[in-house]
């Protein structure tokens, strides 16, 4: 076979995109594409197509994720590209699909160029990374890492009732186990931003240096109900005046804390609930979200404090539960380093930026070196269909991605760590 430079071919990036868009494409626009659904097994099988015509064997594993595979001339470690198959509800056409479809387009690049590589590679798209189905995020990675447990799987409840058990075993695929190869050297995951950093800074992509950290609790106040027409504003304990002010508090702090910092009130239930009674109960959730692992515990202890705070100003009692605190994980510096040289070789001024998202490559980084590139998200907007990136930052995604391959490949072979069914990586004896 002839030996020609590997290229990615933007219009059939674009063609596969917009096919992949009608799948679980929502009636009232964007796409709504559920874990182990129909929508969900229709996606698998048409990625597995791709795969199969880009020279990669095909299957689906235990865990719902599409994997496509083939083998390194020198049998080194697989090189992982890896983004998700879900969606969030009337998502967009973008947000993870474009890792798995540029993944596709890099093995099909090098197998039309004839173009061995050392490494294995493998492609992979993840069933579950939203956390909209079972309210767990990334709930694919961390099975396939052995974060949750095959117990979790007869517990993990679906919002059809099912739990996650059931889904799996039901999931009608109809394609051949396959599993993600047992020796990886690196995981790479092309994703568009979901925020305006990119689009506003005039660049269209980007290393990823760090996911961000992020914090989560619920909080409830119990007050007093009451007659809002009889009850003096002086004598009244309102549960909603003390969730407001841990509202306003938690934006203060974040602001103080400066970009990327963000904080976010996103649930509030009041009860009774009636325009005419003093609110007895306020239920609340708050999150935090920043790539400084010591300024998210900051910020967890002064809300503690604002929250106690605001309980004892309105004379309510409180309840908190304990802080779901995800650290912030940074990329490895060594792939990192390969992306901003991929990304000068094509022109473009090396840049790296924290992720203010959470991804799959997260739950991957504390078991084998990884890398992100992002592309900038037109006014940042995302989880919307108003989402959109252009077709021409999609292919100029899919050219990094490309690039990084090809030279992480040239170095020479990468460590490897190994991937067993249902436990987590680690450095081979």
């Amino acid at each position: 076979m002839t030996t020609t430079t590997p290229t990615i071919r933007p219009e059939r990036l674009r063609a596969r995109l917009e096919a992949l868009a009608r799948v679980g494409a929502d009636p009232e626009g964007g796409v709504s594409r559920f874990p182990y659904s129909q929508a969900h097994a229709d996606a698998v099988r048409l990625v597995a197509g791709w795969m199969r015509e880009a020279g990669l064997a095909a299957g689906c594993d235990p865990h719902g994720n599409v994997v496509g595979t083939r083998g390194g001339r020198s049998g080194w470690p697989a090189i992982l590209l890896a983004s998700h198959l879900d969606s969030v509800p009337q998502g967009g056409i973008f947000d993870g699909a474009l890792g798995v479809v540029a993944g596709v387009e890099v093995a099909q690049a090098l197998h039309e160029a004839g173009r061995a590589l050392g490494h294995g590679l493998a492609v992979l798209g993840f069933a579950d990374e939203e956390g909209h189905w079972f309210g767990v995020g990334t709930l694919a990675s961390r099975c396939l890492v052995g974060d949750v447990p095959p117990g979790g799987f007869e517990t993990l409840q679906g919002r059809d009732g099912r739990t996650l058990a059931a889904a799996r075993a039901a999931f009608a695929h109809g394609l051949p186990t396959a599993h993600v190869p047992s020796a990886v050297g690196a995981y790479l995951e092309l994703h568009v931003e979901q925020g305006p950093v990119l689009a506003a800074s005039g660049r269209r992509v980007a290393a990823v240096s760090a996911i961000t950290g992020i914090a989560r609790t619920r909080v409830a106040f119990d007050g007093e109900a009451n007659h809002a027409g009889t009850t003096p504003m002086r004598g009244r304990r309102d549960a909603l005046v003390g969730a407001a002010g841990v509202v306003l508090a938690v934006r203060a702090l974040a602001e103080a804390a400066g970009a990327p910092t963000v904080g976010t009130v996103g649930a509030l239930r009041v009860h009774p609930g009636a325009a005419n009674i003093v609110p007895g109960r306020a239920e609340f959730t708050v999150e935090v979200r920043t790539p400084d692992g010591a300024r998210l515990r900051r910020l967890c202890e002064d809300i503690e404090e604002e929250v106690r705070t605001a309980a004892g100003r309105e004379g309510l009692t409180m309840q908190m539960a304990p802080w779901d605190l995800r650290d912030p994980v940074p990329m490895a510096p060594e792939v990192r380093g390969v992306i901003e040289e991929a990304i000068a070789a094509l022109g473009h001024e090396p840049f790296a930026m924290p992720s203010g998202a959470g991804h799959d490559a997260m739950i991957l980084a504390p078991h084998m070196p990884a890398g992100m590139i992002f592309v900038a998200s037109q006014g940042g907007i995302s989880h919307s269909p108003r989402e959109w990136t252009t077709w021409e930052d999609a292919a100029l995604g899919a050219e990094v991605l490309l690039r990084t391959v090809l030279l992480l490949d040239e170095r020479g072979p990468l460590p490897a760590r190994t991937l067993p069914a249902h436990g987590r990586p680690t450095a081979p004896p």
